[in-house]
């Protein structure tokens, strides 16, 4: 086993919850996906390492930055050779990546754990979930960190809102990780319309029409001239 110590997010506690998570399911793991490896030392390396003590289990992890992506895979040679057999790294975003890797693998293909921490837009986690849902098998899980901040904003109410899944969020470190059991194929319709005309009142908010109509660079000037608090509200979306 590697002893190099390479950098991740994810708290203590958090990484633990994610262990045990596929050390104590209820079957092993045989596929994991994952949004947003970063340099490998956080979720990455702690599914790998679960996933080999298990004995069985692929994680395909998926990854948008270049430069980020090249050092993982260099990290996790270092730190971990004993678990690259069971990794496919896939480059590029996960609107793209994710369709892909559903097609090449085919119908049967189901996914026990998706663990998605990509970039900070909402909308990331929501089209993530969408593309994933179906094909998560029932008792899978998701779990999604940042859940209390901007990257989570519309996932955690959304799901909490569809009756098919039993959702957790777990107070590990100050931006929460979302964690939800699936409990049956399909939402009840009643749910699932609750659920979308929440989303729909989420993204009509005012902060959120100007994040998307107003250039990057202008909201960033426009939070330099608020005061500290509101900026880091409205900038981080935290609830």
């Amino acid at each position: 086993m590697g002893t190099t110590k390479i950098e991740g997010q994810l708290s203590d506690g958090e990484r633990e919850l994610l262990t045990k998570a596929i050390l104590g399911h209820s079957w092993k793991p045989r596929v994991v996906i994952e949004v947003g490896t970063w340099l490998g030392g956080g979720s990455t390396l702690h599914i790998l390492r679960a996933l080999h003590r298990n004995g069985t289990g692929h994680l395909w992890g998926i990854e948008a930055d270049h430069t980020i992506y090249e050092r993982m895979l260099q990290n996790l040679r270092a730190a971990a050779p004993e678990t690259v057999d069971r990794f496919t790294p896939l480059f590029g975003c996960s609107q793209t990546v994710i369709p892909n890797l559903l097609a090449e693998q085919g119908p049967d293909f189901q996914i026990d754990i998706a663990f998605l921490d990509g970039g900070n837009n909402p909308l990331e986690q929501i089209t993530e979930f969408e593309l994933l849902k179906d094909r998560i098998a029932v008792d899978g899980l998701l779990m999604a960190h940042d859940a209390r901040v901007r990257k989570g904003k519309w996932l955690v109410p959304y799901v909490s809102r569809l009756d098919n899944w039993k959702c957790e969020l777990h107070d590990l470190s100050e931006v929460g990780l979302f964690c939800a059991r699936k409990l049956a194929p399909e939402p009840s319709p009643e749910s699932s319309r609750r659920a979308r005309s929440h989303l729909r009142r989420l993204r009509l908010q005012p902060v959120e029409i100007a994040a998307a109509l107003l250039p990057k660079q202008l909201c960033g000037l426009i939070l330099q001239f608020l005061p500290r608090r509101l900026a880091a509200s409205l900038a981080e979306g935290a609830h």
